[in-house]
């Protein structure tokens, strides 16, 4: 899929990212790609840490649950 997108530049701004564009062997539209793709591989790490996250506060809170499950059960045992 191609979307085409405006980008409105200083005229400075636009001839630094021109030249910096060709010093790396990229176009203007190459920088912006890798600069998309680098954004969207940031927001899925973010993602996944956030996952993981989320996972590792729910075995926490099994493990309290059944530790407190299994000292309700030894205070009822008399133990």
């Amino acid at each position: 899929m191609t979307v085409k997108v405006g980008i409105s530049l200083p005229d400075a701004t636009h001839a630094r990212a021109i030249a910096y564009a060709r010093s790396v062997g990229t176009t203007l539209s190459g920088l912006v790609d890798a600069a998309l793709r680098a954004e969207l591989s940031r927001r899925d790490a973010a993602d996944h840490v956030a996952m993981l996250s989320r996972a590792e506060e729910v075995d926490r809170l099994r493990r309290r649950a059944r530790a407190r499950s299994e000292e309700l059960s030894d205070w009822k045992a008399g133990r």
